[in-house]
């Protein structure tokens, strides 16, 4: 799903501007925990464009992402969306293989956006096929030496759907990535995987190379975000996604308590990667220069 979120465009950040656009230069050294996802990029790529985006835009490419985040924000740890990746032939992936071992980039997490792909389908043929797809992605992900992929749940075609199906194809893909030594992730993303305790329940009977990748912005109230992510951080080892929708008139993170979210992951114990992923129609690069900085603080 790529309409994951309807923004507010009304606000603007102008009167900060010199807060949010610093202007000496950014060391190109990264955090240890911090990532950026190049999804916060998407409206520069035609295929994942949506909403009402408020820049000039352009069509970039992952290698263009790569570069801006590495010399302008100073982070050269990715997570790649799959969508973002321009072709899944072995010489791409080989190309961007040697990117990352010219420039010093980190592939550290593979997230699966493709369209139209159910694992949830109630069509065990056609449910076969879509988990080829994920088969698939894992040979990406071994091929860039990328440690862990997300492989979303999909959404139940039918009210009474077997959750043991759900589970025996976790299985089957932990079984194959640990082959390849690729972990595998469960985001709190949509459909089945939207309800934290199924996600629990799926990574607990899998028992092996398998976990959680708690995303900050996916609840649809605070309260619900301050019960489901201690459950989604109890299984997380890999990769979390800092989500963020940018900065209302007085430089705060809107629409959910951010900070409170680092205060979960702290408490949580959580040592694995802290993935910034900007969802919202301003430029990303100023919003995620302003995050990293937060991050940095909050995760001191």
């Amino acid at each position: 799903m790529l309409n994951r979120r309807n923004f507010l465009t009304s606000l603007t950040i102008a009167p900060l501007a010199s807060a949010f656009f610093p202007t000496q230069a950014f060391s190109q050294k990264t955090s240890d925990k911090i990532a950026i996802s190049t999804w916060s990029f998407h409206n520069y790529f035609p295929n994942t464009r949506y909403g009402k985006p408020e820049f000039e835009l352009a069509e970039w490419k992952l290698e263009k992402v790569m570069e801006v985040a590495q010399t302008q924000i100073g982070i050269s740890n990715f997570e790649l969306s799959s969508a973002h990746l321009a072709s899944l032939e072995n010489d791409y992936l080989l190309g961007l293989k040697k990117l990352a071992k010219d420039k010093g980039y980190n592939y550290i997490h593979l997230s699966d956006n493709m369209k139209g792909v159910n694992l949830a389908r109630a069509d065990e043929t056609k449910r076969t096929e879509d988990f080829k797809r994920f088969v698939e992605l894992l040979g990406v992900a071994e091929k860039l030496g990328i440690p862990s992929m997300r492989v979303n749940t999909g959404t139940p075609e039918k009210p009474d759907w077997d959750l043991a199906i759900t589970i025996e194809q976790y299985k089957k893909l932990a079984a194959l990535g640990k082959d390849k030594g690729v972990e595998i992730i469960i985001e709190n993303h949509f459909g089945i995987s939207a309800d934290p305790v199924k996600v629990a329940k799926i990574i607990e009977a899998v028992g092996s190379n398998i976990s959680s990748c708690p995303d900050f912005g996916l609840f649809k109230s605070e309260p619900e975000r301050t019960a489901g992510l201690p459950i989604m951080f109890k299984h997380a080892r890999k990769v979390c996604s800092a989500k963020f929708h940018g900065f209302d008139e007085q430089g705060k993170p809107k629409d959910f308590d951010l900070e409170n979210c680092y205060k979960a992951l702290k408490s949580s114990n959580y040592k694995g990667w802290v993935s910034l992923e900007y969802e919202g129609p301003k430029e990303p690069t100023a919003m995620l220069i302003k995050m990293k900085s937060l991050a940095q603080q909050w995760l001191a």
